[in-house]
């Protein structure tokens, strides 16, 4: 799997530990393990330092990954179920473009192919919302 196999694997290992304790804890946990595998597979230590930084910022599984998550939980009317419902399809789309982000040798890339989703997307919720606004307009 090389090198994008490790730093996957170290990102859900980091995520998934930062799911239940702090993220910073998470990351204090995992950089040793991290570090130690890094250099024996020669791979650069700040890519691995990257890898734990993204993945231990992003807790969107459960509530308990991070303090905000808390703090709209209840007020929110919230269940832990769609913290998971929510957050796993982030986490899951994170994994695969960190991963790709750091393994790409030419990383401003992955930067300008998420610019042209991001305004896509954007150019269609936009043509969907005059849409609606000509319909509710006309009747």
């Amino acid at each position: 799997i090389g090198n994008a196999g490790l730093l996957g694997s170290v990102y859900i290992a980091t995520v998934l530990m930062s799911q239940v304790v702090a993220n910073n804890a998470a990351a204090a946990l995992i950089f040793p393990i991290a570090m130690d595998a890094a250099e024996k597979v020669g791979l650069d230590l700040s890519l691995m330092g990257f890898a734990i930084m993204l993945a231990s910022s992003a807790a969107f599984m459960t509530p308990f990954g991070y303090q905000t998550n808390l703090m709209v939980m209840g007020p929110g009317g919230y269940s832990t179920g769609d913290f998971l419902i929510f957050g796993t399809p982030m986490q899951v789309v994170l994994v695969f473009v960190s991963t790709v982000a750091l393994v790409v040798s030419r990383w401003w890339m992955v930067w300008l192919v998420s610019l042209a989703i991001l305004v896509a997307a954007s150019m269609f919720r936009l043509y969907q919302d005059t849409r609606r606004m000509r319909t509710n307009f006309s009747a």
